[in-house]
């Protein structure tokens, strides 16, 4: 069976990539499988924020 590819992070309900650390009934910690595939797709989802959410530049029709 092939790994998934995962463009964004996925819920916890995902077990392949997320791995269940702590839970006492009321509170769950989870922590991904994959720590540098974590690491990447948080980098990929902060610049997309940051490009939906910088100012556009105008262009000067001068």
């Amino acid at each position: 069976m092939s790994k998934p590819v995962y463009t964004s992070i996925p819920p916890t309900t995902d077990t392949v990539y997320w791995q269940l650390k702590y839970s006492d009934g009321k509170t769950s910690i989870y922590i991904p499988r994959d720590k540098e595939l974590d690491r990447q797709l948080k980098v990929k989802f902060q610049a997309e924020v940051a490009s939906r959410t910088s100012p556009r530049r105008r262009k000067d029709n001068r």
